[in-house]
């Protein structure tokens, strides 16, 4: 019977991911690349916009209008603004008339009941037919890792609000984690500094700003001064203000060393077969949290390891959850559908 509905059939893989959401389209590749927003106008309760849509909104909005952000860590906080984030995003994606086959990925530590909301969700927007895939085996595949060959290859990809490690070796996952810590606990360490030694806060948009062009996960060579405009928590004015290179490195620094303690513990767990071929080809690094100035050097410093950046990190996931979609059969050992999550016991 399947076979009758093949050629309407359309795989997609979606990053659900908690700053941003990707879709891959089979034939297409990446089509959607929107913030995981969605504003609502709380006198009706219409959507007045979703992803760019709806950011554009944040510094603006009247009273009126809400910010729903339905993610939270890699996973479902809201379930019926993602089931509604969902569906008008594949509304936007594909046309109505086809039958939809969706691939997501989810993080290592997410728990069944989480896993089931992801599943539900997809469901309610329009699937016919859902998978789940490990977060950071999605990026292994997308960043092209020889994830079947009989040799260890690791993989930290680094999101907005989780990162997600893992080792695969001949088509499995030997060691996975997760851990609630990403690029948007970076900006809350800047955040949380400024209010400390400045004593003033400034808007999200400014310190993202800040982070990209100044931040450092190395001590920068260059002390450059970041200026703009920020409001004194004592007066509630608004004044020009600096802030140097090298107290992004200071403050950032502190999240990142809770990063690196995840990481030392996923090879302290690592056979040590596997281990020899992660000290001989390395780490990949993906994810948007990963092009931070100086990442990759801070790792291999800190691990005594060779680390690398994927090309295109931000992409990696979604390319990967697209690759997993059209070649599930094989990779049937990373995938779990929705057989094996509904007939799981608590």
């Amino acid at each position: 019977m399947s076979s009758l509905f093949s050629p309407l059939t359309k795989n997609i893989g979606i990053d659900l991911g908690t700053c941003t959401t990707q879709v891959f389209v089979e034939g297409r590749g990446i089509v959607l690349s929107e913030p995981s927003i969605m504003a609502t106008d709380e006198r009706n309760r219409k959507i007045i916009a979703v992803g760019h849509g709806a950011d554009d909104l944040l510094s603006k909005s009247p009273e009126t209008v809400k910010i729903h952000r339905p993610l939270q860590h890699g996973v479902i906080s809201d379930y019926s603004v993602t089931r509604t984030m969902l569906g008008y995003i594949l509304n936007k994606c594909v046309r109505s008339v086809q039958r939809l086959r969706i691939m997501v990925g989810v993080p290592a530590a997410a728990s069944n009941v989480e896993k089931r909301a992801v599943m539900e969700a997809v469901y309610q927007a329009g699937a016919k037919e859902a998978f789940l895939i490990n977060t950071a085996a999605a990026a292994a595949i997308g960043a092209e890792l020889p994830v079947y060959d009989p040799v260890g290859n690791m993989v930290i990809d680094i999101g907005g609000g989780t990162t997600n490690i893992a080792i695969l070796s001949l088509g499995g996952i030997v060691v996975s984690k997760s851990i609630h810590l990403g690029s948007l606990d970076f900006n809350d360490a800047i955040r949380d500094y400024l209010r400390e030694q400045y004593d003033a806060v400034t808007d999200e948009d400014t310190i993202e700003e800040m982070k990209v062009t100044n931040g450092s996960a190395i001590l920068p060579l260059e002390d450059r001064g970041y200026y703009f405009m920020g409001r004194g928590l004592g007066d509630g004015l608004q004044k020009e203000m600096a802030v140097k290179s090298s107290e992004l490195y200071g403050a950032i620094g502190r999240p990142l060393m809770k990063l690196l303690d995840v990481v030392r513990s996923v090879l302290r767990e690592t056979p040590p077969e596997l281990a020899a071929d992660i000290m001989e080809h390395g780490i990949i690094l993906t994810g948007g949290g990963a092009k931070l100035k100086g990442m990759e050097q801070l790792f291999s410093q800190e691990l005594g390891v060779p680390v690398v950046l994927a090309a295109d990190p931000e992409l990696a996931v979604v390319k990967g959850t697209g690759i997993a979609i059209l070649e599930r059969e094989k990779m049937a050992p990373l995938i779990e559908g929705a057989q094996r999550i509904y007939r799981r016991r608590f």
